[in-house]
C-alpha cells in the first residue's frame, strides 16, 4: 500500500489524495450556482477536496435497525463532476422527483446512491440521501428511499459511525503490513469511529 496522505476535520478522518482547492475555487462555485454553500459544508469541504470520507450512516436515520450505507466518494469542487456540475445536472435525475428542488450532490457511494446539501430556502444547509435499493439476495437495502439524514452537515458528520464489516476488512490489510503507512491511517480511523474495536474478536486475534 503506498503512503496515504490523512486529513482531520471535527474527529473525522478524511484520506488522499487530495485536489487543491482554494477559496476563489468556491466562490466561482457559489457565483455559478447562485447560491452560499453552508459555513459548515464550505469548511469542510476546503479540505476534504478529492478525498475519500469512510465512514457510514444509518438510513432511515434514527432507526437501529437501518442499513449503514458510505458516502465515502466525495464530489470535488472543480471539474466536470464537480459540485457545480451536479448542481445543473440535478433536476434531470430521478431523485428530483422525490426530493426537495434545491439539493447539491456532495458525495456518491459508489451504486448510485448520492448524499446532498440542501440549499433551499426553508431547509437551508440540511443534509439528505437518495438510496437505490438492491436485490434481494445482496442482503442490503431493498427499497429505493429518499429522506433527510441530518439538520447540518456538521450534524451529519456527528451521527457517522463505522461500519464493523468494512472495518474488520480493513484491520486485515493493516495487520498483513504493519509497518506500512496504511496501518497507521488504518489506526487512527477505528479509533475515531469505533470505540471499543481494539476489544473486537477480529482485533484481538
Amino acid at each position: 500500500m503506498s503512503r496515504i496522505e490523512v486529513r482531520t476535520h471535527r474527529d473525522r478522518l478524511v484520506w488522499g489524495p487530495f485536489s487543491d482547492v482554494g477559496p476563489a475555487d468556491i466562490d466561482e462555485v457559489e457565483n455559478t450556482i447562485g447560491r452560499a454553500l453552508p459555513v459548515d459544508y464550505r469548511e469542510f469541504v476546503s479540505i476534504a477536496n478529492g478525498g475519500t470520507l469512510p465512514y457510514a450512516v444509518r438510513l432511515p436515520a434514527g432507526d437501529e435497525a437501518g442499513e449503514l450505507l458510505e458516502f465515502s466518494s466525495l464530489t470535488q469542487v472543480q471539474g466536470d463532476y464537480g459540485l457545480a456540475a451536479g448542481w445543473a445536472r440535478y433536476g434531470e435525475t430521478v431523485m428530483a422527483q422525490t426530493l426537495p428542488a434545491d439539493l447539491l450532490p456532495v458525495a456518491q457511494d459508489g451504486g448510485g446512491s448520492t448524499l446532498y446539501v440542501d440549499l433551499g430556502e426553508e431547509t437551508y444547509g440540511s443534509v439528505w440521501a437518495f438510496v437505490f435499493g438492491l436485490p434481494e439476495w445482496t442482503g442490503r437495502q431493498p427499497s429505493t428511499m429518499g429522506g433527510r439524514v441530518a439538520s447540518s452537515w456538521n450534524a451529519y458528520l456527528d451521527v457517522l459511525t463505522i461500519d464493523e464489516e468494512y472495518a474488520r476488512e480493513l484491520w486485515e490489510e493493516a495487520t498483513a503490513d504493519p509497518f506500512d503507512d496504511w496501518s497507521s491511517a488504518v489506526v487512527s480511523w477505528l479509533d475515531s469511529g469505533l470505540p471499543g474495536w481494539r476489544q473486537r474478536p477480529w482485533a484481538s486475534d
